[in-house]
């Protein structure tokens, strides 16, 4: 009831300040000021991202604990449900990494078959079938609690051997060196209690759409090193996260009804003290959503996971202790862009109800939400796209349409903020839906 209340309360107050922004030019001008501001904010976070993807060690390093024979027990954990198209490929590659001491692997691979009505299973007993015990595959029944990825992944704790325990995506693409890239990352904050790794798009030669999602996570990254590089509050991103058991099960395990369970438990490690570290030079490939239709319900379903758990957690953030106020200013900063979008279309309706009015809206008020939030993520995009050494003209190109891709959260973020206000609590994981394996980066 809480976060219905509070996102109503937004809807509600985004309306008046937009109100007042089209028919007062003082009010006007300080929005846009703030913009403006904020601006300035996003393109040192930018800068600090940039230095610090380019400063990521590029090969394994023999001076970092995954390289000098104290290697942790890593038990991988990918959860699938009616994954049969990618899952084979998926197990095959995840099961043969390099990470090992002098007496053999030390990774295990835990698949979950969540009540799949297909071949998910037999596809990854198959494919695990040369790896011997180091893959298993357990069936989680489909009534067994909330049908959440939270739900799936809490079922696996107790079959879970290692110190630490990572995620991957039934579809996640990982080259050989993968994990160990991961803990050689790690070594450099070993006091960190979870990292998360770079997430690429595995298609992204496909189209205009499959392009833009790849741009937009080096974006994410990038934005990530910035607010770490600031002692900022980094977070999980879902495939290729890793977390300690002991931090993991000091917060209570995941959230089952977690529509984003790694924001989730990204909050309650911030709140509980700790911090998350990153690793961008070890890449976890996806499969980017192929169509509008898909993309919508996706980005609904991460949007509105975001909102709940700002909602939710957020206060008791900010009003923790232990958590340093660096990490809280800068969590309030990142709460802060979720303002512009709901400001951005009120201001449009609003415009369009003066129309008929003696005196028409200031519409230099929606147009420098729509270009600031643009302008704010084209540092991001630069700065992704350049720490992975593109340049000239390219780099311009494929900036620009990172930035242009991602201003459909303009759209999908009043609208889950409208569905937390109206609409029965979304109890159901989502689904992304699978193509097929296609490994053309």
């Amino acid at each position: 009831m809480t976060s219905r209340v509070i996102a109503g309360s937004v809807l509600i107050a985004s309306a008046l300040i937009a109100w007042l922004a089209i028919v007062s030019t003082l009010v006007a001008r300080g929005l846009q000021a703030a913009i403006a501001i904020g601006l300035l904010y996003v393109g040192y976070m930018a800068l600090r991202g940039f230095q610090t993807m380019r400063e990521a060690p590029r090969e394994v390093s023999s001076a970092n604990p995954s390289s000098n024979g104290e290697h942790p027990w890593v038990t991988l954990v990918v959860p699938a449900r009616n994954e049969a198209a990618v899952i084979g490929t998926a197990v095959a590659n995840v099961a043969a990494q390099d990470y090992a001491d002098r007496s053999g692997p030390r990774f295990d691979l835990l698949v979950i078959d969540d009540g799949s009505s297909d071949a998910t299973a037999d596809m990854a007993r198959r494919a695990g079938a040369a790896y011997g015990e180091r893959v298993k595959v357990i069936r989680r029944d489909p009534d067994d609690g909330p049908r959440t990825k939270a739900a799936a992944l809490n079922f696996a704790r107790p079959f879970c051997r290692g110190e630490v325990i990572g995620v991957l995506d039934a579809d996640a693409q990982v080259a050989p060196d993968f994990l160990e890239r991961v803990m050689d990352a790690w070594g450099l904050d070993p006091q960190a209690a979870a990292i998360q790794a770079q997430r690429r798009a595995g298609n992204p030669g496909q189209g205009w759409l499959e392009a833009a999602q790849d741009e937009e996570l080096l974006m994410d990254m990038a934005s990530q090193c910035g607010r770490r590089a600031t002692d900022g509050t980094a977070e999980l991103r879902g495939n290729g996260m890793f977390v300690r058991r002991e931090r993991l099960d000091q917060v209570g395990g995941w959230n089952g009804a977690a529509l984003t369970e790694d924001l989730d438990l990204s909050t309650r490690l911030v709140a509980a003290g700790e911090h998350i570290a990153l690793a961008p030079r070890a890449e976890a490939g996806e499969e980017a959503v192929r169509t509008l239709d898909a993309l919508w319900r996706q980005r609904m379903r991460w949007a509105e996971g975001s909102l709940r758990r700002l909602l939710e957690l957020g206060p008791g953030l900010v009003a923790e202790r232990r958590v340093p106020l660096s990490r809280k200013i800068d969590f309030l900063a990142f709460t802060a862009e979720f303002l512009i979008p709901p400001l951005f279309v009120a201001s449009i309706l609003a415009s369009l109800v003066t129309i008929p009015l003696p005196r028409t809206a200031d519409w230099t008020v929606p147009a420098s939400l729509f270009v600031g939030y643009c302008l704010g993520t084209l540092p991001l995009a630069l700065a992704g796209l350049g720490a992975h050494d593109v340049r000239g003209w390219r780099l311009i190109g494929r900036a620009a349409r990172g930035s242009l891709f991602l201003s459909h959260w303009l759209l999908v973020v009043p609208a889950a903020l409208l569905r937390i206000a109206v609409a029965p609590r979304t109890t159901t994981f989502a689904q992304t839906s699978r193509a097929s394996r296609l490994p053309d980066r």
